[in-house]
């Protein structure tokens, strides 16, 4: 009776704690532990702060996993803890239920389930036995929405792949990002915010099976730049070792507000507060009702140009040298990365073929005169960044080679779309992409990928009804994460998009476990060997379409324009 019962075991550690055999950790091993240690459907776990309950889930036929929701990491930040850095969270009695998730930090998606109080982790896990590589997860969001629940980021399909997940919620718009440039609010909170939630990670991980010494930090989107503000700022070291940014860098056109103190004055103002000095107005925006100052915050993305060509209203900022508290950001990005005084780590970057077309879709939709606003200002077509003054003649020399390069020089309209979109992509997220990438790469292995796959899980496009072809910002994540709120990521085994989720998946997680996302040659992967940059170069990119290909640069064209144009007629490039 025995030998079918170890048999019956192997069999369910064949699927449910598949790093035994995928992994190379040895199944004897693990089949001890596991009869050592029987799987238990609310385990508890003790943390720093207290004890947490957790449940545990499927991942498909003979696999299961354990979910522990809603952990707080850090005080609830109100009162006197609004517009200040993090306070690790204090000790709880008894035992917390983790079977849901935590608040999300109030947003102008206005959910029903939001609060200030909001800080809050959530780790899925394999096992509970042993040691593995830990992948945190960074929401997207434009530093104003979103949260890291499962709605949108279930971690099942990485559950096979003996990994833990960890997701955070970080505090969005103006909680997270009021600044008013001195040190009365030196600003950056929600990046101080992952700083803790990584802290608590070293703290915890490995109560619930990961290792402290392997973390890959991923995001995307916002997510992404605040990722790579984590690679480049001084509170950070040793608290993760690898990371990966998908559309989305401290370079791009929105993710830092060069001008915090007019954000600050705009809301104060808007709120008749009416202050002769920032301590005083800092005082009264922390008496506001929360709703109203993220009512008050406007749009999501800069107050006078569209399609985020611009600095995002509430944002990473540049600290103060007089900060109170710890500097999360003490130069502009572009500073750091040139000095070398970033995170020498392993790097992931990449970008979607057509990001850009989920904003130029919906834009269009909802304000058709979008494109009479670029014919009769085609100043707003040049980089913000590239501090050139309207109505120069660099102004002029700029806007002319986009339009004729990419639409021909004729007038937009509804028609060129596509045209617009491709621009849109460079703009918004492939070309400062590859800039971070190309400087990362003078210290450390970076590797670049175009995601360009167009099938059954580009759920945010099919979210969005978007008939054009191409994948969308954001579609590449429904190839990893089980999107809930986009129909989940249930696919027939005859679609070739489960192969893609498939190779996804195990690419993203050999980084996570060996710093290299193909170490060994993989039938499930073609075979393919994905080459790291050059130093300095964009000399190697990985094609996600229906196959895996390997290119030099495949916007090589459309990059060799944008560097052309920056180096005749940028200023101060990213020095914004």
């Amino acid at each position: 009776m025995v030998w079918p019962l170890l048999l019956l075991a192997l069999g369910v550690l064949g699927q449910n704690e598949v790093g035994c055999a995928h992994r190379g950790e040895p199944v004897y091993d693990c089949l001890i532990a596991l009869l050592s240690n029987p799987l238990q459907d609310r385990p508890i776990i003790n943390t720093s702060s207290g004890q947490v309950q957790g449940t545990t889930e499927s991942c498909g036929l003979f696999c299961t996993y354990y979910s522990f929701k809603g952990i707080p990491y850090a005080e609830p930040p109100v009162g006197a803890l609004r517009f200040a850095d993090p306070v690790p969270r204090a000790a709880w009695p008894g035992v917390r239920d983790a079977s849901r998730h935590g608040s999300s930090c109030p947003s102008q998606d206005a959910l029903p389930t939001e609060a200030e109080d909001c800080l809050y982790v959530n780790v899925y896990s394999p096992s509970l036995v042993g040691t593995r590589p830990v992948m945190v997860f960074v929401h997207g969001g434009a530093y104003s929405t979103g949260s890291g629940d499962d709605a949108l980021y279930g971690a099942r399909y990485f559950m096979p792949e003996n990994v833990v997940i960890v997701t955070l919620n970080y505090r969005l718009g103006v909680l997270g990002f009021l600044s008013t440039g001195d040190r009365s609010a030196s600003g950056n909170w929600g990046i101080k915010d992952c700083v803790e939630a990584l802290r608590w990670v070293q703290r915890n991980i490995a109560a619930f099976g990961g290792d402290a010494s392997r973390v890959t930090i991923f995001g995307q989107s916002a997510g992404g730049a605040m990722v790579h503000f984590l690679t480049l700022s001084p509170l950070t070291a040793g608290l993760f070792q690898r990371a990966i940014t998908h559309s989305g860098s401290a370079l791009n056109p929105w993710s830092l507000q060069p001008n915090p103190r007019q954000q600050a004055e705009r809301m104060a103002a808007s709120l008749g507060i009416h202050a002769s000095d920032t301590d005083t107005l800092v005082f009264g925006l922390r008496q506001v009702p929360y709703r109203e100052l993220i009512t008050r915050q406007g749009g999501l993305f800069g107050q006078d140009v569209p399609l985020l060509l611009a600095p995002i209203d509430f944002g990473p900022v540049v600290e103060p040298a007089d900060a109170p508290g710890p500097v999360a950001l003490d130069r502009l990005p572009i500073e750091l990365l040139e000095s070398g005084s970033y995170r020498a780590i392993p790097l992931m970057a990449g970008y979607v073929d057509m990001d850009s077309l989920l904003f130029s879709a919906v834009e269009m939709a909802t304000n058709p005169g979008i494109f009479d606003a670029f014919n009769s200002n085609p100043h707003l077509l040049v980089p913000y960044v590239w501090n050139i003054q309207p109505g120069s003649a660099g102004s002029s020399a700029v806007s002319q080679a986009f339009q004729q390069y990419y639409w021909q020089g004729q007038p937009l309209n509804a028609g060129l779309l596509t045209q617009f979109t491709v621009y849109l992509t460079d703009h918004q997220f492939a070309y400062p992409q590859l800039e971070m990438a190309k400087r990362h790469a003078t210290r450390a292995p970076v590797y670049l990928f175009q995601f360009k796959y167009d099938g059954d899980l580009n759920l945010v496009k099919k979210f969005a009804g978007i008939p054009l072809p191409g994948a969308v910002h954001g579609d590449e994540l429904c190839y990893m994460f089980d999107a809930i709120s986009f129909g989940g990521g249930e696919v027939p085994i005859t679609s070739h998009a489960a192969t893609v989720r498939q190779r996804m998946v195990r690419m993203w997680t050999n980084f996570a476990w060996e710093g290299n996302p193909t170490p060994t040659s993989d039938a499930i992967l073609q075979g393919i060997v994905w080459r790291p940059l050059s130093p300095g170069l964009i000399d190697a990119t990985l094609n996600i379409g229906h196959d895996l290909t390997m290119e030099s640069n495949p916007i090589a064209s459309r990059y060799n324009l944008w560097q052309d144009l920056a180096g005749r007629y940028g200023n101060n490039i990213f020095r914004i």
